[in-house]
């Protein structure tokens, strides 16, 4: 694999993620054509296929993950869900055990292992067979010795620490499945890339083309934690393209005794509506995924996409 960092124009754009202020950085992201100026720019400098990278900027700086350069510089740039990126950073606590349910190919799993520390848990729920093997090579290359744990084992056996000078990452857990409401086998639309791929009965994004219908396991955290014994995070993070309104009714007594904090992003008003519900009833204070965490009045004022985190 190559490493694109020889590039002058990549090195501006590696500076800048570093130096540039966050609200900066996100009105360059949303300024339209300046945007797509930049991104194609970007695109003409950066190599093609997978690269193996060193992180610029965001939670992950300095850390080394593969990517596609043409299409996931905003890993590279650490611009990737940014408002998430800060939330996390306040409120993942050394020592915790945290879920990433959609963990795709690591980004967020790894961030996860590098705040909850040596002494912390992560357990990165990955349906999609082609990321799972990309999420592990991740994994690997910032010395995370993990797992892989089948939906059915309860034994620990994966390590994730790095020496030296580097990070001291938590334990990760791999768990190949989807959550879903109930464990069975279940159908998984493949989507466009990866990162759209969703169980089928998902909600929201009607108008995505699914191009191949997989069967892979199905899971429910009630049942991972109660039933196969493994523990209970105090946190979970969840982007599952609209499977929350199979993911939520399949935790409900995890809600209702664990109480962990909730970071989702919501894809439609039937996902909303379902995470609305379920968390009101079991007492959760629902706040926008922002600093200082505005609470949410009424379910009236989401957005189809909503960034939410419930206490």
């Amino acid at each position: 694999m190559s490493k694109p960092t020889q590039s002058p124009l990549l090195s501006i754009a590696a500076w800048s993620a570093r130096h540039l202020p966050v609200s900066m950085k996100r009105a360059l992201y949303r300024s339209g054509p300046l945007a797509r100026l930049l991104r194609g720019e970007l695109n003409r400098a950066a190599s093609q296929g997978m690269s193996t990278v060193t992180v610029a900027a965001g939670e992950l700086q300095g850390m080394i993950l593969s990517l596609d350069m043409q299409t996931e510089k905003d890993y590279w740039l650490g611009t990737y869900e940014t408002d998430l990126q800060t939330a996390l950073h306040t409120l993942v606590k050394p020592g915790m055990i945290a879920y990433d349910v959609g963990a795709n190919v690591g980004y967020i799993s790894l961030i996860l292992a590098k705040l909850v520390g040596a002494g912390g848990k992560v357990f990165a729920f990955e349906a999609f067979p082609e990321n799972v093997t990309r999420l592990q090579a991740n994994l690997e290359l910032n010395g995370c010795l993990e797992a892989t744990l089948t939906p059915n084992e309860r034994v620990l056996s994966s390590t994730a620490e790095k020496t030296g000078d580097a990070e001291i990452l938590g334990e990760v857990t791999v768990v190949p499945a989807a959550v879903v409401d109930k464990a069975g086998p279940v159908s998984f639309l493949v989507g466009p890339s990866g990162g759209m791929g969703k169980a089928e009965g998902s909600a929201g994004r009607q108008d995505v083309a699914y191009h191949e219908k997989i069967s892979i396991v199905g899971i429910s955290l009630d049942e991972f934690v109660y039933q196969q014994g493994n523990p209970p995070p105090q946190l979970i993070k969840i982007d599952i393209e609209g499977g929350e309104v199979l993911a939520l009714p399949g935790m409900k007594r995890l809600l209702k005794e664990a109480h962990p904090v909730l970071l989702m992003e919501l894809h439609g008003p039937e996902a909303a509506q379902v995470a609305w519900e379920t968390l009101q009833a079991a007492g959760y204070r629902i706040c926008r995924m922002q600093p200082g965490f505005t609470p949410v009045p009424s379910l009236d004022v989401l957005d189809w996409k909503s960034y939410l985190v419930g206490f």
